[in-house]
């Protein structure tokens, strides 16, 4: 572990500066290693390179150093590069080093889905796009220098509570039962304090892809429209010719207008989903805009689809052949609700993705004859709103109803969650937005969450 000192002006100096964040580069080719170690030097004096030249040696040397990032080709014989990332990321001590993987060879959708499903972080492929390889680069070891110095700052507020709180009881032990409880809330509000900014962290790496993803999908709507330009001047010509010169008949010219038209419906369909994808994407940028705590106008229906569609997509992404019906009832009269966009949304993408864990357990119990469905419900109520999220899945124990919401508590099984997400929602809608939260629920059966909301808050931050 890194330590830090106070120095004679009483201000904290460490030694995390003038150590070097370690990237292990994995490649078989030593051309390749020697081309990615002069590229990495070349851009970041931040940086130690380490190499390993097969599988075997990366885990090896994964056990030896303290290595922050992980760049893995994929062809290497004996243990593939995918092999090598579930090794990696089966190990408690590597499961959480962020792992991009470099390939000249897997370059199709369905490899793509592998090395995500195995873990990786990123996934680029050779002739390396140095511009691309740069930016990358630059977000993993900006968040990688935010998380240590984070970690680094907040042991050594611990270290000096903790001196505080011994001395404390060493001065009276009548106190000793108040004051270790104490420790421990204080260890708590560590854990939850890294855990918001891992979550601030991805936002800023969220918004570096999502301005990657814009420009190819200006393309996609630019040339739909083009295409079908083209199309309709195709009609012409061809009819011209038919009139003029008689080469073609009427059946070759009608089955020619079919084609047409199945170009055309194909041309809609790429456009209505580039603008689908577009839209998606400007609200990602929404939600990790910089300006934080400001409310804006959201015209509510439309941005509760866009988040139970964030949410979906996420889930079953990651939780392969699972789907569920997601039903929207919308009150038209809703119209907009002031809020603050990021945070609300982060709400919402919660107890959703929440929704989906209990109807997929139950799925996974039920089997055949069970349908997953999401209900999402608006209520205009004069100066406030209701937003009714309800699922069919597992439902809540009677016993635990009243615990959801406290910080740390959690139904899932180990590792599945933490215990804060119902928590920070809980926070936001009571005390960020001025609103209320309540919950219902039937062992079982369903699980019912209603967010009541004032359209026009009594107090902004």
């Amino acid at each position: 572990m890194n330590t830090a000192h106070i120095d004679s002006q009483g201000t904290m100096s460490d030694n995390l500066e003038d150590k070097k964040i370690q990237i292990l580069i994995v490649d078989d080719v030593p051309s390749n290693l020697f081309t990615l170690r002069a590229l990495l030097e070349e851009r970041f004096e931040e940086v130690e390179i380490v190499e390993a030249s097969s599988g075997f040696e990366a885990l090896e040397t994964l056990m030896k150093e303290s290595i922050d990032l992980i760049i893995l080709d994929i062809q290497m014989p004996e243990m593939d590069g995918f092999q090598t990332a579930k090794l990696i990321r089966s190990r408690k001590k590597t499961k959480n080093i962020p792992i991009v993987f470099l390939t000249a060879a897997y370059k199709s959708e369905e490899f793509r889905d592998k090395g995500f499903s195995l873990g990786a972080t990123d996934y680029l492929t050779k002739p390396i796009d140095d511009y691309q390889l740069t930016n990358r680069i630059n977000a993993y070891l900006s968040i990688i220098k935010l998380e240590k110095n984070h970690k680094q700052e907040l042991e050594r507020k611990v270290d000096e509570r903790t001196r505080d709180l011994k001395q404390a009881l060493q001065i009276n032990s009548a106190q000793k039962e108040e004051l270790e409880l104490a420790l421990v809330k204080l260890k708590n509000a560590q854990n939850q304090i890294i855990a918001q900014e891992k979550l601030a962290s991805l936002g800023e790496l969220t918004a570096g892809i999502a301005h990657e993803i814009k420009n190819p999908l200006n393309f996609i709507i630019n040339f739909s429209e083009v295409t079908r330009e083209l199309t309709g001047d195709l009609t012409h010509i061809l009819e011209e010719v038919l009139q003029n010169e008689g080469s073609l008949n009427q059946e070759q010219l009608d089955e020619i207008k079919d084609i047409i038209e199945n170009l055309n419906e194909n041309s809609d369909k790429i456009n209505s989903h580039g603008k689908r994808a577009d839209s998606i994407i400007n609200n990602m940028l929404l939600h990790s805009h910089d300006k934080k705590g400001v409310y804006q106008e959201v015209h509510l229906n439309t941005s509760l689809q866009e988040y139970a569609s964030l949410a979906y997509h996420s889930y079953i992404n990651n939780h392969k052949g699972f789907a569920a019906k997601i039903d929207h009832q919308l009150d038209e009269r809703v119209g907009n609700v002031k809020l603050i966009p990021q945070d609300f949304g982060r709400a919402l993408i919660n107890m959703i993705s929440n929704s989906l864990y209990a109807t997929h357990k139950k799925k996974k119990l039920l089997q055949e004859g069970y349908e997953p469905v999401i209900t999402i419900k608006t209520l205009d109520k004069g100066d406030s709103v209701e937003i009714i999220i309800r699922d069919n899945g597992i439902g809540i124990a009677k016993n635990d109803i009243d615990k959801i919401f406290n910080p740390f508590f959690t139904t899932k099984e180990p590792g599945q969650g933490t215990g804060l997400g119902l928590s920070i929602c809980y926070d936001i809608v009571k005390n960020i937005h001025k609103g209320d939260i309540q919950v219902a629920s039937q062992e079982g059966e369903y699980c019912e969450f209603s967010i009541f909301l004032p359209k026009n808050p009594p107090m902004q931050p």
